[in-house]
């Protein structure tokens, strides 16, 4: 049929160990399994035992770069691999927890990955939002509780938001 098009969304983490993020990615990544439209995936740089089954593919990161769709990072060190792969994907960085508060960043390296044009931003919570802007100076796209899939599939969706 004209019209669908398969939706693919990958999550790049370092791993899938045993923390919130990676139950509520997973809760909310499985939920995509009776949509046949959309395909959800996730790429890992460190293998793991997830805190609940994962019902889609879980690859290691060396297959990033073959990758055609919508890539979330989640933390940036991860978004910056994101954005050296040569793939034509959709970049996005899900801001789950402010890492540069509790583990120091080289600020340079991080405006760098966070400016970059191609990556947009998503905060876990208006407060973040505000964080993540008074950092890099760069607004968020949006705001996604939880991994909440339909949040996350609105803002994919969008047109990409505009440094202000």
């Amino acid at each position: 049929m004209e019209g669908l098009k398969l939706l693919k969304i990958a999550a790049l983490v370092k791993d899938l160990s045993i923390s919130q993020s990676s139950f509520y990615l997973i809760k909310e990544f499985n939920k995509c399994i009776s949509n046949t439209n959309i395909s959800t995936g996730v790429f890992h740089i460190r293998s793991s035992t997830p805190p609940i089954q994962p019902l889609f593919g879980c690859k290691n990161v060396g297959f990033l770069g073959s990758y055609q769709g919508t890539v979330i990072s989640t933390s940036i060190e991860d978004a910056g691999i994101s954005l050296k792969t040569s793939s034509n994907s959709k970049k996005f960085l899900y801001i789950w927890d402010l890492d540069w508060i509790e583990n120091p960043v080289f600020f340079s390296t991080a405006m760098s990955i966070l400016r970059d044009n191609r990556l947009r931003i998503i905060a876990r919570s208006s407060e973040h939002a505000k964080v993540i802007d008074n950092f890099c100076n760069k607004y968020v796209c949006g705001i996604v509780d939880n991994w909440n899939i339909n949040q996350l599939l609105k803002i994919i969706e969008e047109k990409p938001c505009q440094i202000q």
